[in-house]
């Protein structure tokens, strides 16, 4: 933005060369905070959790474009039948066949109030295509494929750069809003149908609809302090924006809410009746008066949910300007109370991904998993969503790409607050591919101290025509005209990354009679990892998708020479960026040539290579990434085997390696990922 348009000033909030007066018309407290030590501790340390859920973005529409994240710049995208990755997403509308993502530039157009896109259970379902993710454009429309960059939101950018976003954080639910913070709040949608569901869509808001327990009655059975903070003017009501909850409360869907004998219950739900609109909704801490003074006060309960007003929540047609205004509100009320932020985390999370386009397949559950379908349709994983985990123990611009959706929050309180009595409504699938969070954070080493790198944002909402407006009289935003003819360049650099808790394997055998082709997924990990078979040889079946227990291995056979004449071309892709790639010709002089993979301490790569042929041959290594240096040939005698262990140290774990032989122009094998030691890496 230019320096007339933009709302927000050059010096940054609570920082920078205009720290000093920053710090002038802030409370005590907050002065305090900025010069609070750090200390060691534990889990035991938090107090309390606040869940700021905001709507409808996508995680690539945010953070497509931030370094150090898996953004545009993946190099495991999956790719298409037709040989292009999914960033090149088929548009029927254009000579070239697709479109590429492509910047909503809010310097040049109204980007801040998009008009909403389809995000429905269908059209949800349709876009991900099973795990295919090649049909957004055909359910949602061009402008999926719209992104922001730092320059559009400087405020969320720089809050995920000074502590944590997580980047296999995915909505519950291929489906609207409601389902997914029914999600948040209850840890099912009852797929079964016994208790009022299966809420896969959205009913009308603030009727009770639903009689299964929610968490908030969970956490009152296990004497867990617990409070909904929403405003309650008017409700829901696009002529109220300032005001009411957006209906994003779906406490109001439950019976018991509404029960005369759970007054109290209700009063901290707030499912209470509407009030007037007072007109003072602009001001964030008005909208935010209860929560502010609970925080200022030191009655903050251990598990808040803060639920924004319309104008505040992001939703496309909502300004990220007036989310940032609303978040900043938020963060104000808990650093300035230094004892409270002490003790404190915040989880910003968004429900779901309104029709904005992200490129990375979701998990999802295998057929007949318990309460995970409904109507023959897997319930989620949805498309990934933004997270990011601000506290004192998860400070650092940190990345953690572990898999999450949003029952990894009630996962998250139940490991803190009652680890011995589990939140029974959490499916055994969720509980096995989906972490709890607690990855994100080093509890031994604390660092009370608010960022100095937050830029400075209005204190008031900008609506559309306000004094100030940056966009005021900028045309709707649009997709080009004319295409972008590259995937967009991702920031370069790298950031710290938490360590994951699996480690994936895959590795094939050919029969003796060339038939069939084993697959082996292994998992030399703590927790259970979900991996992804892709065919890469342009045929459209698939993905199967294979649960991995941890410290152990699953297999599947292919019938290569009934599907493919003896060809083929597997593609199996994991979290953090995972990809082993196996292509050969049954028929080829590569036949009786394998490689297999697998880890070891430092970190290292072990790498077998077996000629089981009767002619020598020639490996050919080839660094696709991270080295420099190569490439490296083996000769490997006619029955013969040679290892070699490569040392991944020098580049923080991460390698990605192709081999291919002399005397087989189909044979591949390629090895993309990451070696985990335990310890924390950066990403590469």
């Amino acid at each position: 933005m230019t320096e007339s348009r933009s709302p927000f000033t050059r010096r940054r909030f609570l920082g920078g060369a205009a720290a000093a007066g920053a710090l002038s018309v802030l409370p005590p407290g907050l002065v305090q905070a900025l010069a609070a030590p750090a200390t060691p501790g534990s889990l035991a340390d938090v107090k309390h959790v606040v869940v700021l859920m905001q709507e409808n973005r996508s995680f690539d529409h945010y953070y497509g474009t931030m370094s150090g994240v898996r953004g545009f710049g993946d190099r495991t995208a999956v790719t298409m039948p037709n040989g292009q990755d999914v960033f090149h997403q088929p548009s029927a509308a254009r000579a070239e066949g697709h479109l590429l993502p492509f910047r909503i530039n809010t310097t040049q157009v109204d980007g801040q109030d998009d008009e909403y896109l389809p995000h429905d259970w269908s059209d949800q379902h349709q876009a991900i295509d099973a795990g295919r993710c090649d049909r957004w454009i055909a359910a949602k429309g061009e402008m999926t494929m719209g992104y922001l960059t730092e320059q559009d939101i400087p405020f969320h950018r720089a809050l995920a750069d000074a502590f944590t976003l997580c980047d296999h954080y995915h909505c519950s639910v291929q489906g609207p809003t409601t389902p997914n913070r029914v999600y948040l709040f209850s840890g099912t949608i009852d797929a079964a149908g016994r208790a009022g569901g299966p809420g896969n869509e959205n009913p009308a808001d603030y009727q009770p609809v639903y009689s299964w327990q929610t968490y908030p009655e969970f956490l009152e059975q296990q004497q867990v302090s617990w409070k909904v903070y929403a405003n309650n003017e008017v409700g829901d009501d696009s002529a109220h924006p300032w005001v009411g909850d957006y209906g994003d409360n779906p406490l109001w869907l439950f019976h018991a809410y509404h029960d005369p004998a759970n007054a109290a219950l209700a009063q901290k739900a707030s499912v209470t009746p509407w009030q007037p609109d007072s007109g003072l909704g602009k001001d964030p801490a008005h909208v935010l008066s209860s929560f502010i003074a609970d925080c200022a006060q030191g009655t903050l309960p251990e598990v808040s949910w803060v639920v924004a007003p319309t104008g505040y929540c992001e939703h496309p047609s909502s300004r990220p300007l007036n989310g940032a205004v609303y978040t900043q509100e938020v963060l104000k009320a808990l650093w300035s109370n230094q004892e409270l932020w002490s003790s404190t985390v915040l989880l910003i999370n968004y429900d779901e991904n309104d029709g904005m386009f992200d490129h990375v397949p979701p998990p999802m559950p295998p057929a007949g998993a318990t309460d995970e379908y409904v109507a023959g349709l897997p319930i989620g994983l949805g498309a990934r969503v933004p997270m990011t985990v601000i506290s004192p123990w998860s400070k650092g611009g940190w990345v953690n790409s572990q898999v999450f959706d949003h029952t990894s929050v009630i996962r998250f309180i139940e490991t803190w607050k009652h680890p011995d009595t589990p939140f029974p409504n959490i499916s055994p699938w969720r509980r096995s591919i989906c972490g709890d969070l607690t990855s994100c954070f080093d509890f031994t080493a604390a660092d009370a101290t608010p960022p100095t790198t937050l830029p400075a944002m209005p204190t008031r909402a900008i609506a559309p025509g306000d004094p100030g407006d940056p966009e005021q009289g900028l045309p709707a935003a649009a997709p080009p005209a004319t295409g972008p003819t590259a995937v967009p360049a991702q920031l370069p650099g790298t950031r710290p990354a938490r360590a994951l808790p699996y480690q994936p394997l895959a590795a094939v055998a050919l029969s003796a009679d060339r038939q069939t082709l084993t697959t082996t997924f292994a998992n030399q990990g703590t927790a259970d990892v979900q991996l992804a078979a892709y065919r890469a040889d342009g045929q459209s079946d698939g993905p199967w998708r294979y649960d991995v227990p941890a410290g152990g291995s699953v297999s599947d056979v292919w019938h290569i020479q009934a599907y493919g004449g003896g060809r083929y071309d597997i593609a199996v892709h994991g979290p953090n960026r995972f990809l082993w790639q196996f292509a050969g010709d049954a028929a080829g002089a590569g036949a009786g040539v394998e490689i297999t993979a697998s880890y070891t301490a430092t970190p290292r790569l072990q790498l077998v290579m077996t000629n089981a042929s009767a002619a020598p041959v020639t490996v050919t290594w080839t660094a696709n990434h991270y080295r420099g240096d190569g490439p490296w040939t083996y000769s490997i005698p006619a029955g013969g085997s040679v290892t070699d262990s490569w040392n991944l140290l020098a580049f923080d774990g991460w390698f990605d390696l192709s081999a291919t032989l002399d005397t087989d122009p189909a044979f591949l094998r390629r090895f993309t990922g990451h070696a985990e030691n335990g310890s924390p890496s950066s990403t590469g």
